[in-house]
Protein backbone atom coordinates (compact mmCIF):
# COMPACT_ATOMS: atom_id res chain seq x y z
CA UNK A 1 0.00 0.00 0.00
CA UNK A 2 0.95 3.75 -0.58
CA UNK A 3 1.85 6.41 2.39
CA UNK A 4 -0.06 9.67 2.43
CA UNK A 5 3.48 10.66 3.79
CA UNK A 6 6.71 11.01 2.13
CA UNK A 7 8.62 8.41 1.41
CA UNK A 8 11.92 9.77 2.27
CA UNK A 9 10.98 9.48 5.85
CA UNK A 10 13.20 7.49 7.94
CA UNK A 11 11.62 4.61 9.82
CA UNK A 12 11.44 5.54 13.05
CA UNK A 13 9.31 8.94 12.05
CA UNK A 14 6.74 6.91 9.72
CA UNK A 15 6.66 4.65 12.47
CA UNK A 16 5.91 7.48 15.00
CA UNK A 17 3.28 8.70 12.64
CA UNK A 18 1.41 5.51 12.04
CA UNK A 19 1.31 5.22 16.36
CA UNK A 20 0.29 8.86 16.35
CA UNK A 21 -2.83 8.39 13.76
CA UNK A 22 -3.44 5.36 15.88
CA UNK A 23 -4.14 7.42 18.53
CA UNK A 24 -5.92 9.67 17.02
CA UNK A 25 -8.61 6.65 15.74
CA UNK A 26 -8.67 5.33 19.68
CA UNK A 27 -9.05 8.76 21.44
CA UNK A 28 -12.46 8.65 18.96
CA UNK A 29 -13.67 5.66 20.20
CA UNK A 30 -13.62 6.60 23.34
CA UNK A 31 -15.95 9.01 22.51
CA UNK A 32 -18.51 6.75 22.62
CA UNK A 33 -17.97 3.25 23.74
CA UNK A 34 -15.23 4.28 26.37
CA UNK A 35 -16.85 7.14 28.08
CA UNK A 36 -20.43 5.54 28.21
CA UNK A 37 -20.17 5.03 31.90
CA UNK A 38 -20.47 8.63 32.10
CA UNK A 39 -23.37 8.68 29.99
CA UNK A 40 -25.31 5.68 31.66
CA UNK A 41 -27.10 7.53 34.21
CA UNK A 42 -28.31 9.86 31.66
CA UNK A 43 -29.50 7.32 28.93
CA UNK A 44 -31.60 5.81 31.76
CA UNK A 45 -33.09 9.04 32.53
CA UNK A 46 -34.30 9.80 29.04
CA UNK A 47 -35.05 5.98 28.20
CA UNK A 48 -37.64 5.66 31.47
CA UNK A 49 -39.62 8.78 29.32
CA UNK A 50 -40.86 6.17 26.97
CA UNK A 51 -40.49 3.10 29.38
CA UNK A 52 -40.25 4.11 33.01
CA UNK A 53 -40.30 1.04 34.47
CA UNK A 54 -36.49 0.51 33.15
CA UNK A 55 -34.03 -0.51 35.97
CA UNK A 56 -30.12 0.04 35.74
CA UNK A 57 -29.94 -4.30 35.77
CA UNK A 58 -31.63 -3.31 32.07
CA UNK A 59 -28.79 -1.63 31.37
CA UNK A 60 -26.15 -4.04 32.22
CA UNK A 61 -27.99 -6.20 29.82
CA UNK A 62 -27.28 -3.79 27.08
CA UNK A 63 -24.09 -3.23 28.04
CA UNK A 64 -22.84 -6.83 28.11
CA UNK A 65 -24.72 -7.09 24.54
CA UNK A 66 -21.88 -4.10 23.79
CA UNK A 67 -19.55 -5.87 24.84
CA UNK A 68 -20.79 -9.42 22.62
CA UNK A 69 -20.09 -7.00 19.56
CA UNK A 70 -17.52 -5.24 20.60
CA UNK A 71 -15.14 -8.54 21.93
CA UNK A 72 -16.88 -11.58 20.50
CA UNK A 73 -17.16 -10.23 16.99
CA UNK A 74 -13.89 -8.47 16.36
CA UNK A 75 -12.44 -11.72 15.18
CA UNK A 76 -14.16 -10.42 11.55
CA UNK A 77 -11.26 -7.72 11.88
CA UNK A 78 -9.09 -10.08 10.70
CA UNK A 79 -11.08 -11.04 7.93
CA UNK A 80 -11.48 -8.24 6.54
CA UNK A 81 -7.89 -7.01 6.68
CA UNK A 82 -7.23 -10.07 4.82
CA UNK A 83 -9.55 -9.39 1.95
CA UNK A 84 -10.39 -5.52 1.84
CA UNK A 85 -6.88 -4.30 3.43
CA UNK A 86 -5.96 -1.97 6.33
CA UNK A 87 -6.94 1.35 5.17
CA UNK A 88 -10.32 0.34 3.41
CA UNK A 89 -11.46 -1.73 6.49
CA UNK A 90 -10.38 1.29 8.52
CA UNK A 91 -12.11 3.87 6.50
CA UNK A 92 -14.77 2.01 5.56
CA UNK A 93 -15.82 0.58 9.44
CA UNK A 94 -14.88 4.89 10.28
CA UNK A 95 -17.94 5.54 8.05
CA UNK A 96 -20.48 2.98 10.10
CA UNK A 97 -19.24 3.72 12.93
CA UNK A 98 -20.01 7.54 12.64
CA UNK A 99 -23.42 6.65 10.90
CA UNK A 100 -24.34 4.39 14.32
CA UNK A 101 -23.43 6.77 16.87
CA UNK A 102 -25.51 9.79 14.70
CA UNK A 103 -28.96 7.50 14.81
CA UNK A 104 -28.86 7.37 18.58
CA UNK A 105 -30.36 10.57 18.39
CA UNK A 106 -33.58 8.58 16.77
CA UNK A 107 -33.00 4.82 18.70
CA UNK A 108 -32.80 6.58 22.24
CA UNK A 109 -36.69 6.62 22.45
CA UNK A 110 -36.68 3.04 22.65
CA UNK A 111 -34.49 -0.19 24.29
CA UNK A 112 -33.91 -2.13 22.14
CA UNK A 113 -33.45 0.00 19.34
CA UNK A 114 -30.79 1.81 21.57
CA UNK A 115 -29.66 -1.73 21.90
CA UNK A 116 -29.30 -3.14 18.50
CA UNK A 117 -27.53 0.75 17.02
CA UNK A 118 -25.15 0.67 20.47
CA UNK A 119 -24.41 -2.55 19.50
CA UNK A 120 -23.64 -1.76 16.32
CA UNK A 121 -21.21 1.01 17.56
CA UNK A 122 -19.58 -1.00 19.69
CA UNK A 123 -18.94 -3.79 16.69
CA UNK A 124 -17.23 -1.06 14.39
CA UNK A 125 -15.39 0.34 16.98
CA UNK A 126 -13.98 -3.02 17.90
CA UNK A 127 -13.02 -3.43 13.96
CA UNK A 128 -11.15 0.14 14.05
CA UNK A 129 -9.09 -1.05 17.11
CA UNK A 130 -8.21 -4.22 16.13
CA UNK A 131 -7.10 -2.97 12.61
CA UNK A 132 -4.91 -0.55 15.04
CA UNK A 133 -3.49 -2.90 17.12
CA UNK A 134 -2.19 -4.73 14.19
CA UNK A 135 -1.04 -1.92 12.32
CA UNK A 136 1.02 -0.33 15.64
CA UNK A 137 2.18 -4.06 16.53
CA UNK A 138 3.87 -4.51 13.01
CA UNK A 139 5.41 -0.87 12.83
CA UNK A 140 6.75 -1.52 16.42
CA UNK A 141 7.62 -5.12 16.56
CA UNK A 142 10.82 -4.69 18.66
CA UNK A 143 8.85 -3.24 21.88
CA UNK A 144 5.08 -4.34 20.94
CA UNK A 145 4.27 -3.63 24.47
CA UNK A 146 5.11 -0.65 24.68
CA UNK A 147 3.29 0.26 21.05
CA UNK A 148 -0.08 -1.67 22.42
CA UNK A 149 0.75 0.88 25.68
CA UNK A 150 0.95 3.65 23.71
CA UNK A 151 -2.48 3.30 21.69
CA UNK A 152 -4.18 2.06 24.74
CA UNK A 153 -2.91 5.39 26.88
CA UNK A 154 -4.96 6.99 23.89
CA UNK A 155 -7.94 5.37 24.46
CA UNK A 156 -7.76 6.28 28.38
CA UNK A 157 -6.93 10.17 27.43
CA UNK A 158 -9.99 9.94 24.85
CA UNK A 159 -12.50 8.78 27.95
CA UNK A 160 -11.25 11.16 30.14
CA UNK A 161 -11.69 13.98 27.65
CA UNK A 162 -14.98 13.06 26.48
CA UNK A 163 -15.91 12.79 30.12
CA UNK A 164 -15.61 16.17 30.77
CA UNK A 165 -17.49 17.47 27.81
CA UNK A 166 -20.21 15.02 28.02
CA UNK A 167 -20.75 16.11 31.74
CA UNK A 168 -20.42 19.73 30.75
CA UNK A 169 -22.78 19.48 27.94
CA UNK A 170 -25.56 17.46 29.40
CA UNK A 171 -25.72 18.43 33.40
CA UNK A 172 -23.82 22.02 32.89
CA UNK A 173 -25.37 22.87 36.30
CA UNK A 174 -24.62 19.72 38.56
CA UNK A 175 -28.53 19.28 39.01
CA UNK A 176 -28.77 15.94 41.24
CA UNK A 177 -30.66 12.37 40.27
CA UNK A 178 -34.60 12.45 41.84
CA UNK A 179 -34.10 11.31 45.24
CA UNK A 180 -36.77 9.29 45.23
CA UNK A 181 -36.28 7.84 41.99
CA UNK A 182 -32.69 7.35 41.78
CA UNK A 183 -32.49 8.88 38.02
CA UNK A 184 -32.01 11.95 36.54
CA UNK A 185 -35.31 13.37 35.19
CA UNK A 186 -34.50 17.11 34.71
CA UNK A 187 -36.46 17.87 31.00
CA UNK A 188 -32.78 20.36 30.73
CA UNK A 189 -30.39 17.33 31.36
CA UNK A 190 -32.80 14.68 29.60
CA UNK A 191 -33.44 17.51 26.03
CA UNK A 192 -29.17 17.54 25.45
CA UNK A 193 -28.44 13.89 25.45
CA UNK A 194 -29.97 12.88 21.66
CA UNK A 195 -27.83 16.30 20.65
CA UNK A 196 -24.87 15.41 22.20
CA UNK A 197 -25.05 12.01 20.39
CA UNK A 198 -25.98 13.35 17.18
CA UNK A 199 -23.08 15.59 17.90
CA UNK A 200 -20.16 13.13 18.36
CA UNK A 201 -21.55 10.80 15.05
CA UNK A 202 -20.85 14.80 13.13
CA UNK A 203 -17.34 14.67 15.17
CA UNK A 204 -16.80 11.23 14.12
CA UNK A 205 -17.56 11.41 10.59
CA UNK A 206 -14.88 14.43 10.70
CA UNK A 207 -12.11 13.22 12.42
CA UNK A 208 -12.18 9.72 12.27
CA UNK A 209 -12.50 9.13 8.83
CA UNK A 210 -9.93 11.22 7.32
CA UNK A 211 -7.65 10.15 9.69
CA UNK A 212 -7.70 6.32 9.08
CA UNK A 213 -6.63 6.88 5.61
CA UNK A 214 -3.33 7.27 6.84
CA UNK A 215 -3.57 3.83 8.24
CA UNK A 216 -0.98 1.21 6.29
CA UNK A 217 1.47 -1.59 7.35
CA UNK A 218 5.38 -1.39 6.59
CA UNK A 219 5.66 -1.88 2.94
CA UNK A 220 9.01 -4.54 1.90
CA UNK A 221 11.31 -1.91 1.67
CA UNK A 222 10.27 -0.85 5.58
CA UNK A 223 10.62 -4.43 6.66
CA UNK A 224 13.58 -4.65 5.19
CA UNK A 225 15.07 -2.06 7.22
CA UNK A 226 13.60 -3.90 10.51
CA UNK A 227 14.90 -7.28 9.01
CA UNK A 228 15.61 -9.20 12.75
CA UNK A 229 17.96 -12.69 12.31
CA UNK A 230 17.29 -15.04 14.83
CA UNK A 231 20.15 -17.50 16.39
CA UNK A 232 20.42 -19.90 18.92
CA UNK A 233 24.09 -19.40 20.91
CA UNK A 234 25.92 -21.81 23.20
CA UNK A 235 26.44 -19.44 25.92
CA UNK A 236 29.83 -20.98 27.18
CA UNK A 237 30.99 -19.74 23.65
CA UNK A 238 33.60 -17.07 25.04
CA UNK A 239 34.18 -15.14 21.05
CA UNK A 240 33.30 -11.35 21.86
CA UNK A 241 29.94 -11.73 19.24
CA UNK A 242 28.92 -13.68 21.66
CA UNK A 243 29.56 -11.78 24.67
CA UNK A 244 28.29 -8.96 23.05
CA UNK A 245 25.19 -10.63 22.05
CA UNK A 246 24.44 -11.67 25.50
CA UNK A 247 24.73 -8.36 27.30
CA UNK A 248 22.42 -6.57 24.60
CA UNK A 249 19.73 -9.44 24.91
CA UNK A 250 19.25 -10.15 28.78
CA UNK A 251 15.49 -10.46 28.79
CA UNK A 252 16.07 -13.68 25.67
CA UNK A 253 14.92 -17.20 26.96
CA UNK A 254 17.02 -19.81 27.98
CA UNK A 255 15.42 -22.91 25.00
CA UNK A 256 16.44 -26.33 26.42
CA UNK A 257 18.24 -28.26 23.41
CA UNK A 258 19.61 -31.55 23.90
CA UNK A 259 23.29 -32.15 24.48
CA UNK A 260 23.91 -28.30 25.10
CA UNK A 261 23.63 -27.06 28.81
CA UNK A 262 22.97 -22.95 28.12
CA UNK A 263 20.94 -22.45 25.06
CA UNK A 264 19.93 -18.79 24.55
CA UNK A 265 17.84 -17.53 21.62
CA UNK A 266 19.06 -13.79 20.72
CA UNK A 267 17.84 -11.79 17.97
CA UNK A 268 20.70 -9.16 15.79
CA UNK A 269 19.41 -6.36 13.77
CA UNK A 270 21.81 -3.93 11.53
CA UNK A 271 21.20 -1.43 14.14
CA UNK A 272 22.82 -2.97 17.35
CA UNK A 273 26.06 -2.66 18.14
CA UNK A 274 28.72 -5.36 17.10
CA UNK A 275 26.72 -6.03 14.66
CA UNK A 276 29.84 -6.84 11.99
CA UNK A 277 30.93 -9.49 14.41
CA UNK A 278 28.26 -11.42 12.52
CA UNK A 279 29.57 -12.09 9.49
CA UNK A 280 33.01 -13.00 11.12
CA UNK A 281 31.75 -15.13 14.11
CA UNK A 282 28.46 -16.32 12.61
CA UNK A 283 29.23 -20.26 12.31
CA UNK A 284 31.17 -20.08 16.06
CA UNK A 285 27.88 -18.45 17.51
CA UNK A 286 24.91 -20.73 15.55
CA UNK A 287 26.34 -23.82 17.91
CA UNK A 288 23.27 -25.81 16.70
CA UNK A 289 24.24 -27.25 13.28
CA UNK A 290 20.80 -29.54 12.37
CA UNK A 291 19.03 -27.73 9.41
CA UNK A 292 16.21 -29.22 10.17
CA UNK A 293 15.93 -27.47 13.70
CA UNK A 294 16.85 -24.40 12.02
CA UNK A 295 14.12 -24.24 9.15
CA UNK A 296 11.61 -25.12 11.98
CA UNK A 297 12.57 -22.37 14.15
CA UNK A 298 12.11 -20.00 11.22
CA UNK A 299 9.01 -20.91 10.47
CA UNK A 300 7.54 -21.22 13.57
CA UNK A 301 8.84 -17.14 14.02
CA UNK A 302 5.79 -16.40 11.64
CA UNK A 303 3.69 -18.02 14.27
CA UNK A 304 0.39 -20.37 14.52
CA UNK A 305 -2.57 -19.82 11.93
CA UNK A 306 -5.76 -18.80 13.76
CA UNK A 307 -7.45 -22.62 13.55
CA UNK A 308 -3.90 -23.86 15.97
CA UNK A 309 -5.51 -21.35 18.69
CA UNK A 310 -7.84 -23.93 19.24
CA UNK A 311 -5.42 -26.98 19.65
CA UNK A 312 -3.46 -24.92 21.62
CA UNK A 313 -4.18 -24.94 25.88
CA UNK A 314 -2.68 -21.51 26.66
CA UNK A 315 -5.33 -20.37 24.13
CA UNK A 316 -8.25 -21.36 26.66
CA UNK A 317 -6.05 -19.87 29.73
CA UNK A 318 -5.21 -16.49 28.24
CA UNK A 319 -9.02 -16.58 27.40
CA UNK A 320 -10.54 -17.59 30.75
CA UNK A 321 -8.33 -14.82 32.78
CA UNK A 322 -8.90 -12.57 29.92
CA UNK A 323 -12.64 -12.87 30.69
CA UNK A 324 -12.60 -12.36 34.38
CA UNK A 325 -10.55 -9.04 33.85
CA UNK A 326 -12.71 -7.73 31.30
CA UNK A 327 -15.87 -8.45 33.21
CA UNK A 328 -14.52 -6.59 36.42
CA UNK A 329 -13.49 -3.75 34.24
CA UNK A 330 -16.70 -3.20 32.34
CA UNK A 331 -18.60 -3.78 35.58
CA UNK A 332 -16.26 -1.10 37.57
CA UNK A 333 -16.58 1.42 35.14
CA UNK A 334 -20.15 1.29 33.92
CA UNK A 335 -21.46 1.03 37.49
CA UNK A 336 -18.68 3.43 39.27
CA UNK A 337 -21.03 6.35 38.84
CA UNK A 338 -24.21 4.56 39.64
CA UNK A 339 -23.07 3.00 42.56
CA UNK A 340 -21.40 5.91 43.80
CA UNK A 341 -24.40 8.04 43.49
CA UNK A 342 -25.87 5.97 46.27
CA UNK A 343 -24.10 8.01 48.44
CA UNK A 344 -22.49 10.92 46.91
CA UNK A 345 -24.80 13.47 45.23
CA UNK A 346 -22.50 15.20 43.25
CA UNK A 347 -22.82 14.67 39.20
CA UNK A 348 -19.65 16.93 38.88
CA UNK A 349 -17.92 15.52 41.60
CA UNK A 350 -18.51 11.12 39.57
CA UNK A 351 -17.45 12.87 36.59
CA UNK A 352 -14.25 13.79 37.93
CA UNK A 353 -13.54 10.63 39.67
CA UNK A 354 -13.90 9.12 35.74
CA UNK A 355 -11.57 11.92 34.67
CA UNK A 356 -8.88 11.46 37.38
CA UNK A 357 -9.46 7.18 36.99
CA UNK A 358 -8.88 7.24 33.19
CA UNK A 359 -5.31 9.82 33.79
CA UNK A 360 -4.45 7.04 36.41
CA UNK A 361 -5.89 3.90 33.84
CA UNK A 362 -3.65 5.56 31.02
CA UNK A 363 -0.48 5.95 32.40
CA UNK A 364 -1.13 2.21 33.94
CA UNK A 365 -1.18 1.10 30.19
CA UNK A 366 1.90 2.44 29.65
CA UNK A 367 3.81 1.07 32.45
CA UNK A 368 1.95 -2.49 32.01
CA UNK A 369 3.13 -2.09 28.57
CA UNK A 370 6.59 -1.30 29.13
CA UNK A 371 7.02 -4.12 31.94
CA UNK A 372 5.83 -6.82 29.25
CA UNK A 373 8.66 -6.06 27.17
CA UNK A 374 10.76 -6.78 30.37
CA UNK A 375 8.77 -9.58 32.14
CA UNK A 376 7.36 -12.48 31.27
CA UNK A 377 3.20 -11.67 30.88
CA UNK A 378 2.87 -14.68 33.05
CA UNK A 379 3.88 -13.46 35.93
CA UNK A 380 2.50 -9.98 35.33
CA UNK A 381 -1.24 -11.76 34.44
CA UNK A 382 -0.60 -13.32 38.02
CA UNK A 383 0.12 -10.35 39.65
CA UNK A 384 -2.48 -8.10 38.61
CA UNK A 385 -5.48 -10.98 38.97
CA UNK A 386 -3.90 -11.09 42.64
CA UNK A 387 -4.45 -7.33 43.00
CA UNK A 388 -7.48 -7.15 41.47
CA UNK A 389 -9.11 -9.18 44.09
CA UNK A 390 -8.11 -7.09 46.80
CA UNK A 391 -8.85 -3.46 44.67
CA UNK A 392 -12.13 -4.59 43.91
CA UNK A 393 -13.32 -5.39 47.84
CA UNK A 394 -11.88 -1.54 48.68
CA UNK A 395 -14.02 -0.27 45.83
CA UNK A 396 -17.17 -1.52 47.53
CA UNK A 397 -16.65 -1.10 51.64
CA UNK A 398 -15.11 2.52 50.84
CA UNK A 399 -18.29 4.22 50.64
CA UNK A 400 -19.16 2.54 54.18
CA UNK A 401 -16.41 4.54 55.78
CA UNK A 402 -17.12 7.21 57.92
CA UNK A 403 -14.08 8.93 57.01
CA UNK A 404 -14.55 11.25 53.83
CA UNK A 405 -16.21 8.21 51.77
CA UNK A 406 -15.82 10.23 48.50
CA UNK A 407 -12.52 10.49 48.58
CA UNK A 408 -12.05 7.12 49.10
CA UNK A 409 -14.28 6.02 46.46
CA UNK A 410 -12.34 8.41 44.36
CA UNK A 411 -8.94 6.48 45.04
CA UNK A 412 -9.93 3.31 45.08
CA UNK A 413 -11.48 3.50 41.43
CA UNK A 414 -8.08 4.85 40.45
CA UNK A 415 -6.64 1.48 41.92
CA UNK A 416 -9.12 -0.34 40.01
CA UNK A 417 -8.09 1.60 36.92
CA UNK A 418 -3.95 1.18 36.97
CA UNK A 419 -4.90 -2.94 38.08
CA UNK A 420 -7.22 -3.45 35.31
CA UNK A 421 -5.62 -1.25 32.84
CA UNK A 422 -3.43 -4.96 32.48
CA UNK A 423 -5.78 -6.04 29.91
CA UNK A 424 -3.15 -5.08 27.41
CA UNK A 425 -1.11 -7.93 28.48
CA UNK A 426 -3.12 -10.04 26.49
CA UNK A 427 -2.91 -8.88 23.49
CA UNK A 428 1.16 -8.86 23.64
CA UNK A 429 0.95 -12.18 25.29
CA UNK A 430 -0.84 -13.55 22.13
CA UNK A 431 1.01 -11.73 20.30
CA UNK A 432 4.32 -13.93 21.66
CA UNK A 433 3.23 -16.74 21.98
CA UNK A 434 1.59 -17.14 19.13
CA UNK A 435 2.97 -14.58 16.43
CA UNK A 436 2.16 -12.49 13.86
CA UNK A 437 0.55 -14.76 11.15
CA UNK A 438 -3.28 -14.35 10.92
CA UNK A 439 -2.68 -11.62 14.20
CA UNK A 440 -6.09 -9.87 12.96
CA UNK A 441 -7.83 -13.06 13.35
CA UNK A 442 -6.43 -14.27 16.67
CA UNK A 443 -7.02 -11.40 18.12
CA UNK A 444 -10.47 -11.19 17.80
CA UNK A 445 -11.09 -14.76 18.73
CA UNK A 446 -8.96 -13.75 22.19
CA UNK A 447 -11.24 -11.72 22.98
CA UNK A 448 -14.37 -13.63 22.40
CA UNK A 449 -14.92 -15.64 25.41
CA UNK A 450 -14.38 -12.21 27.63
CA UNK A 451 -17.29 -10.92 25.83
CA UNK A 452 -19.43 -13.72 26.01
CA UNK A 453 -18.29 -14.06 29.84
CA UNK A 454 -19.24 -9.90 30.48
CA UNK A 455 -23.21 -11.31 28.75
CA UNK A 456 -23.27 -14.20 31.55
CA UNK A 457 -22.38 -12.40 34.14
CA UNK A 458 -24.88 -9.66 33.32
CA UNK A 459 -27.39 -12.03 33.20
CA UNK A 460 -26.80 -13.29 36.53
CA UNK A 461 -26.92 -9.60 37.98
CA UNK A 462 -30.76 -9.79 35.84
CA UNK A 463 -31.93 -12.47 36.79
CA UNK A 464 -31.06 -14.65 38.87
CA UNK A 465 -31.60 -13.49 42.66
CA UNK A 466 -28.62 -14.56 45.06
CA UNK A 467 -26.68 -12.18 42.39
CA UNK A 468 -28.58 -9.16 42.57
CA UNK A 469 -27.38 -6.38 44.05
CA UNK A 470 -23.92 -3.98 44.81
CA UNK A 471 -22.82 -6.53 47.03
CA UNK A 472 -23.20 -9.70 45.37
CA UNK A 473 -21.68 -7.94 42.41
CA UNK A 474 -18.43 -7.19 44.07
CA UNK A 475 -17.75 -9.88 46.07
CA UNK A 476 -18.65 -11.80 42.74
CA UNK A 477 -16.02 -10.04 41.05
CA UNK A 478 -13.23 -10.67 43.94
CA UNK A 479 -13.64 -13.99 43.82
CA UNK A 480 -13.27 -14.34 40.43
CA UNK A 481 -10.07 -12.61 40.01
CA UNK A 482 -8.97 -15.00 42.89
CA UNK A 483 -10.00 -17.93 40.38
CA UNK A 484 -8.25 -16.62 37.57
CA UNK A 485 -5.02 -15.72 39.39
CA UNK A 486 -5.11 -19.63 39.77
CA UNK A 487 -5.30 -19.89 36.08
CA UNK A 488 -2.85 -17.70 35.24
CA UNK A 489 -0.19 -20.23 37.41
CA UNK A 490 -0.91 -22.61 34.49
CA UNK A 491 0.21 -21.01 31.58
CA UNK A 492 3.16 -22.29 30.38
CA UNK A 493 4.80 -19.25 28.62
CA UNK A 494 5.99 -21.05 25.98
CA UNK A 495 4.63 -21.20 22.58
CA UNK A 496 2.90 -23.62 20.45
CA UNK A 497 1.86 -25.55 23.50
CA UNK A 498 -0.41 -27.93 21.89
CA UNK A 499 -2.39 -30.91 23.63
CA UNK A 500 -0.70 -34.05 22.49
Amino acid sequence: QHYFIQSNLSLSMKTVFMVAAGCVCNIMIAAVFGSFGTYVPYIMGYLRIYQPTLQYSDIALLVALNNVAFNTLSWCSGFMIRSCGIRQTAAGASLCLAISTASCYFALKNYWAFTVITSAVSFFSAIIQATIIVVCMEWGKRHKGTAVGIISFSESIGSTLFSIIGTAVINPNNLPVNKDTGYFDQPEILSQIPLYFAALGVGTLLILLPTSLFISLPDEEDAKDDEVEEYLIDESDDTAFVRSVIDLNPDIEHTPIPGYKLIRQIRISESQPHASYRSQHTQRAVTIEDETFEKETKEEEQGTSWVELFTSVDFYFISLVYSVAKICRTMLYTYYKAYGLTVISSDQFLTMVAVVSNLVNAIGRLLWGALSDRVRSKYLILSAAILGAGAVEATYWCLYSPYSPDILYMLSICLDSVIFASQILFTTCLYTFFGKKDFGVKYGLVRAGPGLAVLAFSILLKYVDIFTGWESMYHSMACLCLVSALISTLLTNHPLTQFK
